[in-house]
């Protein structure tokens, strides 16, 4: 398992640096109770978030959206997009239970502000990693790693790369766009907006890395961030999980498992 960070990101973003978690051989078709009660408790706290302050004052989403402006690609950072589909989510259950379609909750209650249920499940680790991203408001992507054979890149967009959205289908690149690559397959574009359909994880994955990007504002959350991504893939999967940290000075990571 390889990842690495083409010097050209370094030369614009000089504070750029990523945490990593790598796993291999998971189990990711049994559901997992204690990442189900994680994004649970997770979407709670961002719900009453959203509901305390705008999301345009979070300090975490606005160092994001800075970077994209700086090198003027346009999008929504990937911790943002999770956050306002969640709260679409808590939207669309507070109007169905005002026509009458859910049951009434206490006037009181926790639940009776923001909703009672979380973000909808994918499989554990796609659910391990947006709860970190409602929860700590930094981006956070999980890629299938396949058998191995093909490094992840972070780097600026090439001739013959091609990016299919979540759905499936083609989308152009930007000439100068940062992505996340494996071989020619762009897994990630705008840097860290618009998650693909390639390299996404799915329930038969078995080896994945998780990747948390970074700049200097956030370092010290995405920090931990990795160490609490590692603690509960170790107890959720029951394998061993490897960290690394990459910044200008290390920026190539090979697994050692």
């Amino acid at each position: 398992m390889k990842f690495t960070i083409d010097p050209i990101i370094f030369e614009q973003f000089p504070d750029f640096s990523a945490g990593l978690v790598a796993m291999k051989g998971i189990d990711n078709l049994v559901a997992d109770r204690d990442i189900e009660a994680f994004l649970r408790h997770a979407s709670l706290e961002a719900g009453l978030l959203l509901k305390l302050r705008p999301l345009a004052s979070d300090h975490g989403v606005r160092v994001y959206r800075d970077a994209l402006a700086k090198c003027g690609m346009d999008g929504v950072p990937a911790m943002e997009r999770v956050i306002r589909e969640l709260g679409e989510h808590i939207a669309a259950e507070q109007q169905a239970a005002l026509a009458g379609e859910t049951a009434a909750r206490g006037p009181g209650s926790v639940t009776g502000l923001i909703g009672d249920t979380a973000l909808p499940r994918i499989n554990p680790a796609c659910d391990l990693a947006r709860g970190a991203e409602l929860q700590f408001r930094l981006p956070v992507f999980a890629f299938d790693m396949g058998d191995e054979s093909e490094a992840l890149a972070l780097r600026r967009a090439e001739e013959g790369d091609r990016f299919l959205d979540a759905d499936g289908a083609e989308q152009p690149l930007g000439e100068a766009e940062i992505v996340f690559a494996l071989g020619h397959e762009i897994s990630v574009r705008r840097f860290f907006c618009d998650e693909g359909k390639l390299g996404a994880v799915v329930p038969e994955t078995r080896n994945i890395l998780m990747v948390i990007p970074c700049f200097a504002a956030t370092r010290r959350k995405a920090m931990s961030v990795r160490n609490e991504l590692a603690r509960r893939m170790k107890d959720s999967f029951g394998r061993t999980a490897e960290t690394a940290w990459l910044d200008r000075d290390t920026a190539e990571f090979v697994s050692e498992i």
